[in-house]
Protein backbone atom coordinates (compact mmCIF):
# COMPACT_ATOMS: atom_id res chain seq x y z
CA UNK A 1 0.00 0.00 0.00
CA UNK A 2 2.82 2.16 1.35
CA UNK A 3 4.50 1.83 -2.26
CA UNK A 4 1.05 2.16 -4.61
CA UNK A 5 1.16 6.10 -2.06
CA UNK A 6 5.06 6.40 -3.26
CA UNK A 7 4.18 5.59 -6.59
CA UNK A 8 0.91 8.19 -6.95
CA UNK A 9 2.56 10.58 -5.65
CA UNK A 10 6.02 10.63 -7.89
CA UNK A 11 3.58 10.26 -11.02
CA UNK A 12 1.73 13.08 -9.91
CA UNK A 13 4.79 15.32 -9.35
CA UNK A 14 6.28 14.68 -12.88
CA UNK A 15 2.89 14.56 -14.75
CA UNK A 16 1.41 17.49 -13.70
CA UNK A 17 4.07 19.82 -15.12
CA UNK A 18 4.80 17.63 -18.06
CA UNK A 19 0.92 18.00 -18.70
CA UNK A 20 0.54 21.33 -18.17
CA UNK A 21 3.53 23.12 -20.46
CA UNK A 22 3.53 24.65 -23.71
CA UNK A 23 5.83 25.57 -26.47
CA UNK A 24 6.29 29.00 -26.87
CA UNK A 25 5.90 30.16 -30.59
CA UNK A 26 4.37 32.86 -32.66
CA UNK A 27 2.51 32.12 -36.01
CA UNK A 28 0.86 34.44 -38.35
CA UNK A 29 -1.20 31.82 -40.40
CA UNK A 30 -2.28 33.65 -43.68
CA UNK A 31 -1.84 36.88 -45.88
CA UNK A 32 -1.32 39.16 -42.90
CA UNK A 33 1.16 41.33 -40.94
CA UNK A 34 0.44 42.27 -37.52
CA UNK A 35 2.51 44.32 -34.54
CA UNK A 36 2.29 45.53 -31.51
CA UNK A 37 4.82 48.78 -29.99
CA UNK A 38 4.60 49.02 -26.10
CA UNK A 39 7.04 52.02 -24.78
CA UNK A 40 10.11 51.98 -27.50
CA UNK A 41 9.68 47.68 -28.07
CA UNK A 42 8.08 45.97 -30.95
CA UNK A 43 6.34 42.77 -30.65
CA UNK A 44 5.91 40.64 -33.64
CA UNK A 45 5.29 37.23 -35.06
CA UNK A 46 9.38 37.47 -35.45
CA UNK A 47 9.46 36.74 -31.49
CA UNK A 48 8.92 33.00 -30.12
CA UNK A 49 7.74 34.47 -26.50
CA UNK A 50 7.55 38.17 -25.37
CA UNK A 51 7.54 39.59 -21.73
CA UNK A 52 4.91 42.54 -21.06
CA UNK A 53 4.37 45.27 -18.48
CA UNK A 54 1.03 44.14 -16.93
CA UNK A 55 -0.73 47.21 -18.04
CA UNK A 56 0.44 49.68 -20.06
CA UNK A 57 -0.39 51.13 -23.71
CA UNK A 58 -0.11 48.87 -26.73
CA UNK A 59 0.43 50.84 -30.52
CA UNK A 60 -1.24 47.79 -32.90
CA UNK A 61 -1.44 47.75 -36.51
CA UNK A 62 -2.55 45.18 -38.87
CA UNK A 63 -2.91 44.89 -42.77
CA UNK A 64 -4.29 42.21 -45.21
CA UNK A 65 -2.31 41.44 -48.39
CA UNK A 66 -4.65 39.87 -50.06
CA UNK A 67 -4.88 41.69 -53.27
CA UNK A 68 -8.60 42.35 -52.80
CA UNK A 69 -10.20 46.11 -53.11
CA UNK A 70 -13.94 47.19 -51.98
CA UNK A 71 -16.17 46.60 -49.60
CA UNK A 72 -16.57 43.31 -48.16
CA UNK A 73 -17.78 41.99 -44.34
CA UNK A 74 -15.38 41.62 -41.99
CA UNK A 75 -15.02 39.78 -38.53
CA UNK A 76 -12.59 39.17 -36.04
CA UNK A 77 -11.55 39.90 -32.51
CA UNK A 78 -8.26 39.48 -29.64
CA UNK A 79 -8.30 37.17 -27.44
CA UNK A 80 -6.22 35.44 -24.37
CA UNK A 81 -6.50 31.63 -24.26
CA UNK A 82 -6.09 31.01 -20.01
CA UNK A 83 -5.69 27.60 -18.76
CA UNK A 84 -8.30 25.44 -17.71
CA UNK A 85 -10.97 25.50 -16.79
CA UNK A 86 -11.18 29.40 -17.05
CA UNK A 87 -12.34 30.61 -20.36
CA UNK A 88 -11.36 32.46 -23.33
CA UNK A 89 -11.09 36.08 -22.15
CA UNK A 90 -11.74 38.49 -25.47
CA UNK A 91 -9.90 41.96 -25.53
CA UNK A 92 -11.28 45.30 -26.39
CA UNK A 93 -10.13 44.07 -30.09
CA UNK A 94 -12.79 43.06 -32.29
CA UNK A 95 -13.97 43.85 -35.31
CA UNK A 96 -17.81 43.07 -37.50
CA UNK A 97 -19.16 44.73 -39.85
CA UNK A 98 -19.04 46.05 -43.82
CA UNK A 99 -15.22 47.68 -44.45
CA UNK A 100 -13.35 48.74 -47.01
CA UNK A 101 -10.30 48.92 -44.82
CA UNK A 102 -7.27 46.39 -45.74
CA UNK A 103 -5.16 48.27 -43.02
CA UNK A 104 -5.52 49.63 -39.33
CA UNK A 105 -3.83 50.84 -36.19
CA UNK A 106 -4.84 52.22 -32.88
CA UNK A 107 -3.93 52.48 -29.32
CA UNK A 108 -5.13 49.92 -26.76
CA UNK A 109 -4.98 50.21 -23.15
CA UNK A 110 -5.16 46.76 -21.09
CA UNK A 111 -4.33 46.37 -17.69
CA UNK A 112 -4.64 42.39 -16.61
CA UNK A 113 -5.11 40.87 -13.49
CA UNK A 114 -2.00 40.04 -10.93
CA UNK A 115 -3.21 36.75 -10.98
CA UNK A 116 -1.80 36.21 -14.70
CA UNK A 117 2.23 36.97 -13.64
CA UNK A 118 4.07 34.39 -13.86
CA UNK A 119 2.86 31.91 -16.01
CA UNK A 120 3.14 32.25 -20.26
CA UNK A 121 -0.22 32.39 -21.59
CA UNK A 122 -0.98 32.90 -25.19
CA UNK A 123 -2.45 36.14 -27.17
CA UNK A 124 -4.58 35.00 -29.79
CA UNK A 125 -6.60 36.74 -32.98
CA UNK A 126 -8.32 36.15 -36.23
CA UNK A 127 -9.66 37.99 -38.80
CA UNK A 128 -12.43 36.44 -41.55
CA UNK A 129 -13.83 37.62 -44.88
CA UNK A 130 -17.10 36.80 -45.96
CA UNK A 131 -17.69 34.62 -43.33
CA UNK A 132 -14.66 32.49 -44.23
CA UNK A 133 -11.01 32.95 -41.57
CA UNK A 134 -8.24 34.74 -43.70
CA UNK A 135 -5.77 35.14 -41.26
CA UNK A 136 -4.94 34.07 -37.56
CA UNK A 137 -2.28 34.42 -35.24
CA UNK A 138 -0.81 33.57 -31.81
CA UNK A 139 1.90 34.60 -29.54
CA UNK A 140 2.96 33.37 -26.51
CA UNK A 141 3.22 36.36 -23.37
CA UNK A 142 4.32 36.49 -19.88
CA UNK A 143 3.81 39.25 -17.78
CA UNK A 144 6.70 41.31 -16.07
CA UNK A 145 6.47 41.48 -12.28
CA UNK A 146 7.15 39.84 -9.31
CA UNK A 147 5.22 36.29 -9.17
CA UNK A 148 5.54 36.46 -5.45
CA UNK A 149 2.32 39.25 -5.51
CA UNK A 150 0.35 36.48 -7.47
CA UNK A 151 -3.37 35.02 -5.30
CA UNK A 152 -2.56 32.06 -7.48
CA UNK A 153 0.66 31.32 -6.88
CA UNK A 154 0.48 32.26 -3.28
CA UNK A 155 -2.67 29.49 -2.85
CA UNK A 156 -0.60 26.88 -4.56
CA UNK A 157 2.27 27.58 -2.43
CA UNK A 158 0.32 26.45 0.58
CA UNK A 159 -1.89 23.57 -1.09
CA UNK A 160 1.56 22.31 -1.77
CA UNK A 161 3.15 22.53 1.76
CA UNK A 162 -0.12 21.16 3.56
CA UNK A 163 0.26 17.97 0.59
CA UNK A 164 3.96 17.71 1.40
CA UNK A 165 3.60 17.54 5.31
CA UNK A 166 0.45 14.93 4.53
CA UNK A 167 2.45 12.85 2.46
CA UNK A 168 4.73 12.82 5.07
CA UNK A 169 2.83 12.23 7.89
CA UNK A 170 0.78 9.14 6.06
CA UNK A 171 4.52 7.71 5.32
CA UNK A 172 5.76 7.76 8.96
CA UNK A 173 5.92 4.34 10.71
CA UNK A 174 3.53 3.68 14.23
CA UNK A 175 5.81 2.32 16.78
CA UNK A 176 4.11 -0.33 18.54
Amino acid sequence: MRVIRVLVALAIVVLVPVLTASAAHATIKGPCTASGKISATTYDASRASVKIPRSGDVDWKGAINNGGSGRRQIEGKVYIKLPPPIPKLQLAGSWNGPSSLYANSGTYHYDLPSALVGPKFTVSGHHAERGAVVCSGSIEVQLSGSPIKNPALIASLVITVFAILNFFLALRTKVV
